[in-house]
């Protein structure tokens, strides 16, 4: 069962998620200079075809576009992947976090091969939040959810009451799987906008106030 460990106060214990976010920081940049690695083999190949004087073949060139696209796909990526502390809370929609989540997931080594379905309940209203921090958790949901279970990644997004929830789950669970420390990242990502974990047995969920119930808040 995924449990929410707390301190004896009941609060959340978020030096727990912090180290864990920076841990998995550190595996996404490895994933990520890998890809990057990758794709400047393709140059190097030929700028030694271009210094030898020879024509570059055309599958090379055709080589050099592909990559030439991945690669500013990566980079853009690898700008995602600092953490705004102190950015201002936004209108945004969760649909663009999972979006920017899977293209980030999809470059650590756990989400080889792994699909990811996303499943919309009924009208998913915008919340505000803070963008990069909620992709990151969204992130973190999305490993997690690989490590609870196999097959493909189910997202759901759903408004429950004054709330639009994030749940991430896999096809297949496994028995005995911790994500506690998952838990504990997501739990201090969103915490400055005003979010939450959902405790769930069986997937790695958080809610988010929707846009108008925040403005409620601030009245």
């Amino acid at each position: 069962m995924v449990r929410v460990r707390t301190s004896g106060t009941g609060e959340p214990l978020h030096p727990i998620g912090a180290e864990r976010w920076l841990t998995i920081h550190d595996e996404l940049l490895r994933g990520l200079a890998h890809a990057i690695s990758n794709r400047m083999a393709t140059f190097a190949a030929a700028a030694e075809e271009l210094d030898a004087r020879v024509a570059p073949n055309p599958r090379c060139i055709d080589g050099i576009r592909s990559d030439t696209d991945r690669l500013e796909g990566l980079l853009q990526l690898l700008r995602q992947l600092p953490r705004r502390a102190g950015a201002a809370l936004e209108p945004m929609l969760l649909t663009d976090a999972v979006e920017q989540a899977r293209r980030l997931a999809e470059e650590h080594p756990a989400m080889r091969g792994r699909s990811i379905v996303l499943e919309l309940q009924g009208d998913v209203l915008p919340v505000r939040a803070e963008p990069s921090a909620v992709a990151h958790a969204s992130t973190v949901a999305l490993l997690a959810a690989a490590r609870l279970g196999d097959g493909a990644i189910v997202v759901t997004l759903r408004v429950d009451g004054d709330h639009v929830e994030l749940k991430a789950r896999p096809e297949y669970r496994q028995a005995n799987v911790d994500v506690d420390d998952d838990l504990h990242a997501i739990d201090w990502l969103v915490a400055p906008s005003n979010g939450r974990v959902h405790p769930d047995p069986d997937a790695c969920a958080f809610q988010l106030l929707t846009l108008q119930a925040a403005r409620r808040h601030m009245v």
